[in-house]
């Protein structure tokens, strides 16, 4: 990887940060249809990292 090159794999170079504007969201619908969804990509970094993942925040 060249520096400053989009970590998303287009190729192309960024200003500095990591990728350039909406090339994240490419990334990770990419990586979400690879797994079969946002459900299935939720289950395996799950797995990984041992622990359920949940939007509920305990006030």
């Amino acid at each position: 990887m060249l520096e400053n090159e989009c970590i998303c794999g287009c190729g192309e170079r960024t200003k500095g940060g990591k990728f350039l504007p909406g090339h994240d969201q490419k990334l990770r619908k990419a990586i979400e249809d690879a797994v079969g969804g946002l459900e299935s990509l939720r289950s395996i970094v799950e797995v990984h990292i041992g622990r359920p993942i949940t939007t509920f925040v305990p006030k």
